[in-house]
């Protein structure tokens, strides 16, 4: 199942399942919040060409990992939506993006056994995340706004066999990555309670710099793409 966050004709955001009609994607609209447990089919469907796609959901907190206890945390203003723009700060020399998994959270969690993590989670989505290029701290290079790509939508049948695809470079499965998300979810939940929607990212090694307007994309193989238009912060519009 596909759960996607969209809005049509600048209405309000809404959520809805994404799902094939006679060889086309649809978006059957949701009444309520999937992540609040009180979602049903409202009975609206829309051409998937219609509507605009946001990032899937809206974490409060979000944890980007490399490894087992490496990571960081980013605030909800990271976040934007699938060919949103990725900012590269006016003060930075360029971003480097990183291509990766976002798990998101469907229960609220704490103090979770890496063996019941999986029992915690609504599926997966891309991510292209980005840190800027500066002498600034770790937090100002991490945190800033429109640095953090989500999308196209969450997939909750997670297939640890399918192969994540970043620019020219070789493709991966997500095994690994799913692997380093489960155990931080697990030991994130000692200190600090995951609760539903928020994320845990696992991002992969491989990395571009950008200092020019570009375009990114990234790939899961049985989920979608997501692609981002990269861009200086005075020159968004």
């Amino acid at each position: 199942m596909r759960v996607a966050r969209f809005t049509k004709d600048e209405d309000l955001p809404e959520y809805g399942f994404v799902q094939e009609d006679k060889g086309k994607k649809i978006v059957a609209a949701l009444s309520g919040n999937p992540f609040a447990g009180d979602a049903t089919l409202s009975g609206q469907r829309f051409d998937l060409s219609e509507v605009r796609l946001l990032a899937p959901n809206f974490p409060l907190k979000i944890f980007c990992c490399d490894d087992f206890k490496d990571f960081y945390l980013k605030p909800a203003t990271c976040a934007v939506g699938p060919d949103d723009i990725l900012s590269i700060p006016d003060w930075s020399q360029g971003v480097e993006i990183r291509a990766g998994i976002g798990i998101i959270i469907a229960t609220s969690t704490r103090n979770c056994a890496v063996s019941d993590v999986e029992n915690h989670i609504l599926g997966i989505t891309c991510v292209l995340d980005s840190t800027a290029l500066s002498d600034r701290s770790q937090l100002c290079n991490t945190a800033f706004d429109d640095s953090l790509a989500l999308g196209p939508w969450i997939e909750t049948k997670i297939d640890p066999d399918s192969r994540l695809i970043f620019g020219h470079e070789r493709p991966e499965e997500i095994r690994g990555l799913l692997k380093c998300a489960l155990k931080n979810i697990s030991f994130i939940s000692t200190f600090s309670t995951l609760l539903p929607g928020d994320m845990v990212v696992a991002r992969s090694p491989f990395s571009r710099k950008v200092d020019l307007p570009d375009e990114a994309r990234v790939k899961i193989e049985g989920l979608g793409y997501l692609r981002s238009y990269v861009r200086k912060e005075d020159s968004k519009a």
